[in-house]
């Protein structure tokens, strides 16, 4: 496995190629937020979606769900954000403030687990 780009005490992340994006794991919060925000405009998938696996994050905090819907909707026509999650908070904050509307260019697919 390759290092991530970025590593602190409570959050990795990695580019991923296919399909072009990051992968997360830990726990992304007001102390490391920027830099998942930096990276996310780093990926280069141009004209392709953004993928963000977020399967082994285990906290995410409204002002970080906030940046990801903000950088959606700074993606050119046609592209999308699309989220990979196991934990049915980030779903269902991230419906709770709408951000599942059409309009939006995020969609968000959630994996069930068996535990």
């Amino acid at each position: 496995m390759h290092p991530p780009l970025y590593a602190d005490a409570l959050l990795r992340i990695w580019h991923t190629a296919d399909p072009p994006g990051l992968r997360l794991a830990g726990q992304v919060d007001l102390t490391n937020q920027t830099a998942l925000v930096g990276h996310l405009l780093a990926v280069d998938g141009a004209p392709a979606d953004v993928t963000l696996d977020l399967t082994e994050v285990t906290f995410l905090n409204f002002a970080s769900l906030h940046a990801l819907v903000a950088f959606a909707e700074s993606l050119e026509p046609g592209r999308r954000l699309v989220v990979h999650t196991r934990t049915p908070a980030v779903a269902q904050m991230l419906r709770a403030c709408g951000w599942d509307r059409p309009e939006v260019p995020l969609t968000l697919l959630e994996e069930i687990t068996d535990d």
